[in-house]
This record gives structure tokens, sequence and C-alpha cells, in this order.
């Protein structure tokens, strides 16, 4: 096998492939070997070359699949830069996010054919610029050809510090933005990722004996950067899709899955359909937001380990959470606090904290891995990069032992009084109530206090009762000192169906807009 030069993605495969471990990639009734993985990107690099897109820019439209796999190492085997597209975004989103990029080719699986003929006909791309996964499409080349009539020879024309994918942010804040990672950048961030889950003591720590099933999909920070960490260790990995709760049981028992990611929407729905308690002794990465007390609870209840993982497609990860050996010997209830309220910077990565008389504290990140700045935007790079430092607008605090805990996003956090009151900290005793599915607390305008906290509860409880229970419960928060009374919200409203991100995040911006009546 050719070799390319420093901290490139074809290092991944090395150990993995020199041990002969014979470990393999699952979807379906589908299976793959790493080696198999590696060839089959090393064709699609090939044809890619030969197309006339090395060093361009490709999109991808699909859930996670084996086809994706190899167009995320096959792409970059190019010199080119894969795309992972949010296929959650709306369809103005998803153009501009093309536009910006300057994508010269896209791939798309069966589901994204019906928009794979829009882009055709309104000229983003050519025809013979749209690669289909499945071949079920006479209209366009199909990507399995380019994979069969690639040469099997890696010489690749990439360096470390060649562009591997450009990535965009889910829009929840405004406009979708880019940023650019080389090789040596995700590489670098891929170690730490894995130093976090293996050197380290903690919960849901992952090795090479473990069989990973990613809930978070590849367009989300490449699945929070899962298949490239299991290449590199050399664990199966398991390719569910789109997600479905009730499916995703079923795998989890057929392929005896140890190890997943996900965000809390997603573990919510799974304890929902477990009734055979498939998820008991699974270990769990979890982030994207806050992690509820209540969920913390259920799943410790459930045996399930739990660990808070902190990052941004800004600036890739930034913290995992990890059990300090000051800790000594603590009880359970504690391990799982401490593994989901906190999380460890994670290796090479450093924070501060930034705090002025009328602002909450507010977290800055760096890392070697740190993009200089947005694609095409220097008005938002500005005010997001400062210095060498990423502002990931969430507002926070370091404790003694340098752990990182997240109190709210800067935008979420509700002024009230001049003061400010932390949305998730809401949210966390609220979720801890019985019958409580789903909940977010937003600001209500307000004339005398300028906002208020109300919050959206979903539930199949009779809700009437269910917010007597809230109310009493938090009430008890106020006098044991918990909670102050002025942060308790002034109204609860039952939705039964919960405004969700492109990354499964509950959509506040959403709710927002419908207290304004928007």
């Amino acid at each position: 096998m050719g070799k390319s030069a420093g901290l490139t993605l074809d290092r991944l495969f090395y150990q993995t492939l020199m041990r002969k471990t014979g470990k393999v990639l699952t979807e379906g009734q589908r299976k793959i070997t790493y080696r198999e993985l590696f060839e089959n990107s090393v064709r699609l690099g090939n044809s890619l070359n030969y197309e006339g897109l090395s060093g361009k820019r490709i999109a991808v439209l699909d859930w996670n699949s084996i086809e994706y796999a190899t167009a995320m190492f096959g792409i970059p085997f190019a010199g080119s830069s894969i795309h992972p597209i949010n296929v959650r975004l709306p369809l103005e989103h998803m153009l501009r996010t093309i536009k910006v990029a300057g994508d010269e080719a896209i791939i798309v699986s069966r589901d994204f054919l019906p928009l794979a003929e829009k882009l055709a006909e309104a000229r983003v791309f050519s025809k013979e610029r749209i690669f289909t996964m499945d071949g079920t499409s006479d209209t366009f080349p199909r990507f399995k050809d380019l994979i069969s009539n690639g040469e099997n020879t890696f010489n690749p024309t990439f360096d470390e510090n060649t562009e591997m994918s450009i990535l965009f942010t889910s829009g929840t804040t405004g406009i979708p933005k880019g940023v650019s990672y080389s090789h040596r950048n995700t590489v670098i961030a891929i170690w730490a990722i894995l130093t976090s889950l293996s050197a380290y003591q903690g919960m849901s720590r992952l090795n090479s004996g473990d069989i990973v099933f990613p809930l978070i999909p590849f367009y989300h920070l490449w699945s929070w950067g899962s298949l490239f960490s299991s290449t590199m260790i050399g664990t199966p990995y398991v390719l569910g899709g789109k997600f479905d709760p009730v499916t995703t049981l079923k795998l989890i028992q057929s392929e005896g899955v140890t190890w997943m990611n996900m965000v809390p929407t997603m573990l919510y729905a799974l304890l929902a359909n477990d009734g055979d308690s498939v998820l008991s002794g699974m270990k769990i990465l979890i982030g994207g937001s806050p992690i509820p007390n209540g969920l913390v609870e259920e799943a410790r209840k459930k045996n399930i380990e739990l660990t808070s993982i902190y990052g941004f497609t800004d600036g890739l990860v930034a913290s995992i959470g990890t059990l300090n050996e000051a800790y000594g010997n603590i009880e359970d209830e504690k391990k799982y606090w401490v593994s989901t309220k906190f999380s460890t910077p994670s290796p090479l990565t450093e924070f501060r904290i930034e705090k002025t008389e009328n602002t909450p504290p507010e977290i800055f990140f760096r890392s070697p891995w740190l993009p200089e700045g947005y694609v095409s935007d220097e008005i938002e790079t500005k005010k997001a990069y400062v210095d060498g430092w990423f502002r990931p607008g969430d507002s926070g605090h370091i404790d003694e032992m340098g752990n990182l805990s997240i109190d709210d996003r800067v935008k979420d956090l509700i002024k009230s009084g001049g003061e400010f009151i932390s949305s998730s900290v809401l949210e966390s005793h609220i979720s801890e109530v019985p019958g409580v599915e789903l909940v977010a607390v937003v600001p209500r305008e307000d004339s005398k206090w300028v906002e208020r906290p109300v919050a959206f509860i979903k539930t199949s409880k009779d809700f009437e009762s269910l917010v007597r229970q809230i109310r009493n419960s938090l009430d008890a928060l106020v006098k044991g000192g918990k909670l102050s009374s002025w942060w308790l919200p002034e109204q609860f409203y039952r939705i039964d169906d919960m405004p969700l991100t492109g990354t499964g995040k509950i959509d506040k911006k959403e709710l927002r807009k419908s207290l304004r009546g928007e």
C-alpha cells in the first residue's frame, strides 16, 4: 500500500489492516471488512481523479450507509473534500451550502433522487456530476461504477494540509456557516477523542472489543468522528440508516451492540420503546444539548452508562466526560452526575471563561485543529473567532479540577429583571417529574421584567395533573434552597409535536416564534 505524507486519513487504517482482525461494517444483511472499505475507497478516489474531480469539493446526500462510509474516505483519497449535506436543512439553506462550498459533484442515495432531479433541472449540477448510490436511476451515472472502474493502487497526491472536508453549522442561530478541515486537523481531533474515551477513567469507555452503532448522522461532524475512530482501532461498526427507535432496538439485539452515540431526544425515544431492556449495560456517548436530570436518572436505573460530549461544527470535539482520579471511589449516583453534567477538556484543548458586569460567563475554546474562520464569511468570522479563540455561544463554568460545565446557550438564557435564568437548569428539574417526555423552557416578553420563563411540555398524561406535580416539585426545590422563586415558569403549555432541528435538538427558535404568534 502506498503512503501519504504526514497525518492523513489513510493512516487511520494501518494498524487495523496490519492486525488482520477481519472486523466488519454492517448495514442490514450487507457486510464489508475494513480491508474492503479501504480498497473501495482507494478505487473511488482514483475514479474521481480520472473524472477530473481531484481537489474539488463533492457533496453527499444520504443516511449512514456503507456507500456513505466509502465516500467519507474515498473523496479525501482523491485529494478532494467531502461536503456531508445536512438532509434536515430547508431546501433554501441546502442550496446555499452547496453554493458557498462550490461543490462540483454530488453523490445521492435513492431517498434523495427527487431532490437530485431538481438540482439537475435547476442546473446546480450537470447530470454527469450527479452519482446515484444504488443505481436505480437511468438518468445519472452510478456510484458503484466509480468504485468498480477505479484502480486498486494507492498513490496519494495530497498531504496532511490538504482540505478533506467542509462542514456547515445546522443553522439554528441563522444561516448555516461553513468551516474547512484538513487531513491533519481531523486526524489530531480523532486522536483526542480516542484518548479521552480510552486513556482516562470514566463511563462509556471505548476500545477495539466494542461493537459500535452510531445514531449521529455523518452529516453532523462526521457522526462525531465515530467512523474515523472505529477505523483507527478496528471496532465492528453498524450502520442503521434513517433513525427509527424500534428498528434501532432490533439492530442492537441482532448485532450485539455495546457502544453508541446519540442526542438526548434519541435516547428518550429508545427508552420509550425499550420494553425488553435491550439498552441495559449499553455505553452511550451523549451530547448536542444539555442532558436533563430525569433522563440521567432513567439511564442509571436501567444500568445504561452515559458520558457527555461537548463540541461544535465550528471547532469539532472540545471536551468529553471523564472521572478525575481525585474523586476516588465515588458512589454510583454521583458517578452519573459527574459524567453527564461535567466534561474534561480533550487533550491539546484549552478553555477560558470571560465575564463582564452585564453579561453571563461565556466560554472560549481553542485547539490545534480549530479553523481560522468561516468559509467566505468575514463578518461572522470576526464575531466568533477572536485572537485564536472560538466563541461557541455557550455560558458555563470551570471548577477547581478543570471540569467544564455548560449552563446554557447564551441565546437561551432568560434575562429577567436584570438577572439571568438558565433554561437548561429548569428543564433538568422539570424532566425529573414522571410523565414528562420532553420539555423546553423559553422566554416570553414581559412589560415589567423584560423576559419571563414559560415551559412547553410533551406528555401522554393528564396535563393539568402533571402541571400540578411540576409546580409542587419546583416549589420543593425553592424551599430547599436549590432554586430561586423568581426562576419558576409563569406558564406551562402542552405540545404534542416538539419541533426538532436537523441534529435532533429541540428547536427553541420555533417555540419562541409560536409565543410571538408567528
